[in-house]
């Protein structure tokens, strides 16, 4: 394949498929283009950017400028872009999953706003990393499990649980239907609970089992 060839091809995925203002994952473009070397891809990226045919939010994830817009950066929707590199995959599978004060906060057990992001998923090593985006600063970290549609919600409420004391401004036997109800239809069996409850220090093993919450969703 001619580079012309490619270098057009490229850019008409990343107009036609992938489309204007919306994250554009690398993994993305590989898997698009399996018979073209990863390292071309790279460099036909760098030269979209130098040209600013393409802008990069950040390591592995790009964003296309729309042509008929005055400003050259696109108007990229932040949460969608880790929404798609860390918490759902392209089958619409769940991968990971936001934690700490922000779940904290969603779940009302604390009014404090969450100043860094903290998210588990798949998609990364177990190295715990920092990266920005934009202003934001957000910790990628592996879950302790496998992240699944199905256990991600016990993840989150182990995450809390915990460091319970952090993250609540109410006390442990207050908070049982909170959490009963943050995990309501929960597909898990008793015993893959259990399995997934082992995998988390004795704090958060023995919050859990205190609170009897695992009756409630079983």
């Amino acid at each position: 394949m001619e580079k012309k060839t490619i270098v057009n091809e490229l850019y008409n995925y990343l107009e036609d498929v992938c489309g204007y203002n919306k994250p554009i994952l690398l993994t993305q473009i590989y898997d698009a283009f399996p018979s073209i070397k990863q390292g071309t891809i790279r460099e036909y990226i760098r030269r979209f950017i130098a040209n600013e045919k393409l802008i990069k939010i950040k390591n592995g994830v790009y964003g296309l400028p729309d042509p008929g817009r005055v400003l050259k950066k696109p108007a990229i929707n932040f949460d969608e872009a880790i929404n798609k590199k860390y918490i759902v995959d392209n089958e619409g599978l769940t991968i990971g999953y936001r934690s700490g004060f922000y779940i904290a906060n969603v779940l009302r057990l604390t009014t404090q706003t969450p100043s860094i992001l903290v998210i588990y998923s798949n998609a990364v090593s177990r190295k715990k990393r920092i990266i920005k985006i934009k202003n934001s600063k957000i910790i990628i970290n592996q879950s302790r499990v496998i992240v699944s549609n199905e256990n991600y919600k016990l993840l989150q409420v182990l995450d809390i649980l915990n460091n319970f004391d952090k993250f609540s401004e109410f006390p442990l036997e207050s908070t049982k239907n909170i959490f009963a109800k943050h995990l309501n239809g929960l597909e898990l069996t008793k015993n893959e609970i259990e399995k997934i409850v082992d995998a988390y220090p004795k704090d958060a093993q023995i919050n859990f089992y205190k609170l009897g919450v695992i009756n409630e969703i079983t």
